[in-house]
C-alpha cells in the first residue's frame, strides 16, 4: 500500500513539470542582460527577444542588470525559479574568467546555471597603431624584445579578456609590454587611435582597420574573422596558445530548468540567429554568428573555465 502511495506522489509531482514543458511559455519571459542598454550583448538580446516573442507567442522582455562584471545579473538569475521564465544573457568572461580574478563571486559558474544557447562567438584581433611601424605579429614581437617594457597595450579593465590576451602574448613571446587598463572599450580604442598606447585586443574595430587608422596583425581564432578575412589567426602566426583567450555570448537558465523547456528555447534562439539579417548584424558588430546545442555550450564553458584557471595561475592577473 505504501509503495503504491509513494508511486502516486512521485507521478503527481512530475505531472506539473511535464505540463509546463508542453505549454511553455504561458506568460512573458524575462531575459536578464549583464550589461547596460546599448552594448553588443544587449543588442543581440533585443534582436533575439523580438524573434522569440513572434515565434513563441509570448512577450520576451529584456531587463538590464549591469555591474560587477556581470555578477549582479548572474546572481539574480541563479536565485530565480528554475522554470524557464527568467533567462540570463552574458559574455563568457563573467562565468569563465570572473571567478578567478574577482573576489567573493556569488555563484558556481558550472553548477548554478543550465546552458541554453550560444548567441555569438568572440574573435578578438590584435590591433596596433600604424605609428608602431610593424606589419605582422613577428615584427611586433621583435620590436617588443628590442625595447623591453617600452611598448604598452590597453584593455577594457583589469582582469578583462584584452588584459589576459596581452599578458598571454607577453608570456608566450617572452616579452614585457606594459598593461594600461581603461574603464571600458571606448577610451581604450580612443587612446589607441591617438597613439597614446601601442596595441590592444578587440573584436569590434574592423571599421578602423578598413579605414587604415589601425592595423590588425592577427585574430585569436581558431578561424579567421568574418569581418577581417585577410588577417591571419595566431595559429597561422605561430602562436596557437592565444586561442585560449577566445570567448562568446550565451543564454543560460537557472540550474534545474526542465530539459524540454531548454530544448525548445535552444531551437527558437538558433532559428533567430540563423536568419540572414541576424547573421549580418552579428558580424557587423565584430562577432561570429553561431548556433549550438545546450550541450555544446556547456562543453565550451567547462573548457574555457579550465583554460582561464591555468592562464590566471601563470599570469597572476587580478581585477584589482
Amino acid at each position: 500500500m505504501m509503495r503504491k502511495l509513494f508511486s502516486l506522489v512521485v507521478v503527481s509531482a512530475l505531472v506539473p513539470v511535464a505540463a509546463m514543458a508542453d505549454t511553455f511559455p504561458s506568460k512573458p519571459v524575462t531575459i536578464v542582460v549583464s550589461v547596460p542598454a546599448g552594448g553588443t550583448i544587449d543588442a543581440i538580446a533585443r534582436m533575439v527577444a523580438k524573434d522569440l516573442g513572434e515565434s513563441m507567442g509570448k512577450q520576451f522582455v529584456v531587463e538590464n542588470r549591469p555591474g560587477a562584471n556581470g555578477n549582479i545579473a548572474a546572481d539574480y538569475v541563479r536565485r530565480a525559479p528554475a522554470d524557464g521564465y527568467t533567462l540570463l544573457m552574458l559574455a563568457s568572461s563573467t562565468l569563465a574568467l570572473g571567478p578567478y580574478v574577482m573576489q567573493n563571486v556569488p555563484f558556481d559558474p558550472i553548477k548554478d546555471f543550465a546552458p541554453v544557447a550560444m548567441t555569438a562567438g568572440l574573435n578578438m584581433a590584435l590591433l596596433v597603431n600604424p605609428k608602431v611601424g610593424v606589419s605582422d605579429v613577428k615584427g611586433l614581437v621583435e620590436k617588443m624584445k628590442a625595447n623591453p617594457g617600452k611598448l604598452n597595450y590597453s584593455s577594457t579593465g583589469n582582469g578583462s579578456f584584452p588584459h589576459v590576451a596581452g599578458a598571454l602574448l607577453n608570456l608566450e613571446t617572452h616579452t614585457d609590454a606594459t598593461h594600461v587598463p581603461y574603464k571600458g572599450l571606448a577610451p581604450s580604442i580612443q587612446d589607441l587611435l591617438a597613439g597614446q598606447v601601442d596595441f590592444t585586443f578587440d573584436s569590434g574595430s574592423a571599421v578602423h582597420v578598413k579605414s587604415g587608422k589601425l592595423k590588425a596583425l592577427a585574430v585569436i581564432g581558431p578561424k579567421r574573422a568574418s569581418a577581417l578575412p585577410d588577417v591571419p589567426t595566431f595559429r597561422e602566426a605561430g602562436l596557437p596558445e592565444l586561442e585560449k583567450v577566445s570567448g562568446w555570448h550565451g543564454v543560460f537558465a537557472p540550474a534545474g530548468t526542465p530539459a524540454d523547456v531548454i530544448k525548445r528555447l535552444n531551437a527558437e534562439i538558433n532559428k533567430s540567429l540563423k536568419k540572414p539579417d541576424s547573421v549580418e548584424r552579428i558580424q557587423a558588430m565584430g562577432f561570429e554568428s553561431v548556433a549550438t546545442t545546450p550541450e555544446e555550450l556547456g562543453n565550451a564553458l567547462r573548457t574555457e573555465y579550465k583554460n582561464f584557471g591555468d592562464l590566471i595561475a601563470k599570469t597572476k592577473i587580478s581585477a584589482y
